[in-house]
């Protein structure tokens, strides 16, 4: 049971460690698009891509062309303000790293209770046995 505990608790640990860093890759990333402008580019092209016919059966073309419309008014908007976000946004990588760090101790807490509790249970029901 000892063992299962362990792996159990390592495997959680390995997802952990992988969110996490899929997280600050994507921090680093984000932050660096937002910067060097080609967030801003990637959404004007966003804005400006045809509604294709097969999405009209699903969704409102309308709606779509909204969509867009409100999209573009957000970049125009949000065009002096994006670079300063993403230099803002170089805090964010450290800071995904000390919550792993924080939710890594707390699993590793986690696992060292249940190892506890399950050979304290042992043992006190060995003492409860009677010989």
């Amino acid at each position: 049971m000892k063992i299962l505990i362990w792996s159990v608790s390592l495997m959680l640990a390995l997802l952990w460690t992988g969110a996490a860093w899929t997280a600050a890759v994507f921090a680093r990333w984000s932050g660096q698009a937002l910067v060097s402008g080609s967030a801003e580019a990637a959404g004007r092209a966003v804005a400006a891509w045809p509604v294709p016919p097969w999405l009209s059966l699903w969704v409102d073309s309308a709606w779509l062309k909204s969509a867009q419309d409100a999209l573009r008014w957000s970049i125009d908007a949000a065009q002096g303000v994006l670079p300063g976000i993403g230099a803002a946004v170089g805090w964010l990588v450290p800071l995904v790293w000390v919550a792993w760090g924080f939710g890594l101790a707390m699993l590793v807490a986690l696992a060292v209770l249940a190892h506890w509790g399950l050979s304290r249970g042992r043992a006190a029901a060995a003492r409860a046995t009677p010989v």
